[in-house]
């Protein structure tokens, strides 16, 4: 074996391994590239369903906590269905109202017999498509939608309603 013999052999070898690390090099980045677009949809879906579950968790838990003769009641804040709930604060009754505005989930706590719009609202957070409405029998129904068009419902009955 000649001194060029070798000179090609080796250089075969360099183009092989070059050759092999370019194909393991391109795979590794098409898998960070999937990977990237995975963890970017699991992201935005968790986004949503949080946004989405928290809001009809939140209309839950208030209307549990108001769950009394009286203490909760369907309303309107301008042309907002509103879940109205009722606190007696000394001698003072305190309305609270919960509706959804513009892609928003409001609240608003007044002293009963003021008059209330959409605008005197505190926002709570972002959610599409929220409703409540008087499923019948007492019972309330509560749902949203996320921006991939999956619906959260959830049906309370409070127990002063029985």
């Amino acid at each position: 074996m000649g001194k060029n013999d070798r000179a090609q052999t080796h250089t075969a070898d360099l183009m092989f391994t070059i050759g092999l690390f370019c194909v393991f090099a391109a795979a590794a980045f098409i898998l960070v590239m999937i990977g990237i677009q995975a963890y970017r949809s699991t992201v935005t879906h968790m986004q949503d369903t949080f946004s989405t579950r928290t809001a009809v968790s939140y209309v839950a838990e208030k209307l549990r906590q108001h769950d009394t003769a009286g203490g909760v009641s369907l309303g309107q804040v301008e042309d907002c269905t509103a879940l109205v709930l009722r606190d007696q604060v000394g001698g003072d009754t305190y309305l609270t109202y919960i509706y959804a505005d513009d892609s928003s989930l409001y609240e608003l706590t007044v002293r009963e017999g003021t008059e209330v719009s959409v605008g005197m609202g505190d926002e709570i957070l972002a959610v599409q498509d929220f409703t409540i409405t008087d499923a019948g029998n007492g019972f309330y129904e509560f749902s949203a939608s996320d921006s991939g068009g999956h619906t959260v419902r959830f049906l309370a009955h409070p127990r002063s309603n029985a």
